[in-house]
């Protein structure tokens, strides 16, 4: 694990404030990663698909479809993006 130095001339006013911080963070990511979720699906049943199959590119797009699974593909991603940033929050320590 790697170590990042802050320097402050107040430590003890900085470090709560930066665990707070990131705390917030996590909390604003967890609710992100929740809602994406939810819209995953959302969308997943609208188009009678699963995750995998858009992920795997199986599924026939036809213009009726279409719009949904460009909006479902992205989700998807964002749902990747926040997983990773979730995992690299949940890792991080505020040494004194």
């Amino acid at each position: 694990m790697g170590t990042i130095q802050i320097k402050t001339p107040s430590p003890d006013q900085a470090i709560p404030l930066l665990k707070e911080a990131l705390a917030i963070e996590t909390k604003l990511t967890r609710d992100s990663l929740h809602t994406t979720e939810n819209r995953i699906a959302t969308l997943t049943h609208q188009l009678n698909v699963t995750s995998e199959e858009v992920l795997a590119g199986t599924i026939r797009r036809t213009e009726d479809n279409e719009a949904l699974l460009i909006d479902l593909e992205g989700e998807l991603e964002l749902r990747r993006v926040l997983q990773d940033t979730l995992h690299h929050l949940e890792q991080l320590e505020v040494c004194p």
